[in-house]
């Protein structure tokens, strides 16, 4: 399956969480600072609308003992941008747009672990594409829309 990325993302391996959280995924959820989260069976979205709010996010996995930052690139978690993609070296997460319900008007961005092939997309309970920031900011950077 496929994460939605909107704003800035956070996503983390579920495997990690199992790995390193107390009772996993349900202690996990207590540190699950909103409600723009959504999960497939091998990753965890958390949406973010400032660099600032992700870095924090950020900042409280590590302080769990998730792991940021290794020699392969990202390890646990990994930051990244609905219009600019992952900003670093991740092997394991692919990034990408597809077409939400196969519908080429409501293109979205997305993640997968890497190497999986299911493009259907998991959203947050409640998300809905006429209210979303996908549909009000599109997919492509602002210093790129005016570009032939």
């Amino acid at each position: 399956m496929t994460v939605l990325v909107e704003g800035i993302s956070v996503i983390i391996k579920l495997e990690a969480i199992e790995r390193v959280i107390p009772d996993g995924w349900e202690g996990f959820r207590q540190y699950v600072p909103n409600f723009a989260w959504c999960k497939d069976d091998n990753i965890v979205r958390l949406a973010f609308l400032s660099p600032e709010e992700a870095k924090q996010f950020a900042e409280k996995l590590e302080s769990l003992k998730l792991e940021h930052w290794g020699k392969e690139g990202a390890q646990d978690f990994v930051m990244v941008d609905q219009m600019h993609g992952i900003p670093t070296r991740c092997t394991w997460l692919e990034f990408g747009h597809v077409d939400l319900n196969h519908d080429p008007e409501k293109k979205v961005a997305a993640c997968r672990l890497a190497g999986t092939k299911d493009d259907s997309i998991v959203t947050p309970e409640n998300w809905k594409y006429e209210n979303s920031l996908t549909k009000e900011y599109g997919l492509t950077p602002p210093e790129q829309q005016n570009k032939a």
